[in-house]
């Protein structure tokens, strides 16, 4: 048994949500002069993809301010799988 689906809109805005934060971050960090390492960065796509599915199979409601849904973690997942294109195309 899994979570009712939400709407499309709102699953379509939380992806963005989620891509645009990874995003914010990676401009704030390269202005710092940081970076993630390939390994790091795959690490980190693992690690929300794994959210996103832990929370589309679970059949109990979760709540909580850290809490985010499958889609902002996939949207999360799409936005460092961008970095990692874009920082092995520097090379």
């Amino acid at each position: 048994m899994s979570q009712p689906m939400p709407a499309r809109e709102e699953t379509d805005r939380e992806y963005q949500e989620g891509y645009e934060r990874v995003m914010w971050f990676a401009r704030r960090a390269k202005k710092q002069g940081w970076h993630l390492s390939d390994r790091q960065l795959v690490h980190e796509i693992y690690q929300r993809e794994r959210a996103a599915r832990i929370r589309e199979q679970s059949s109990l409601p979760i709540f909580g301010p850290g809490v985010r849904s499958a889609s902002w973690n996939r949207g999360q997942a799409a936005a460092l799988r961008a970095l990692l294109k874009e920082q092995q195309e520097r090379r």
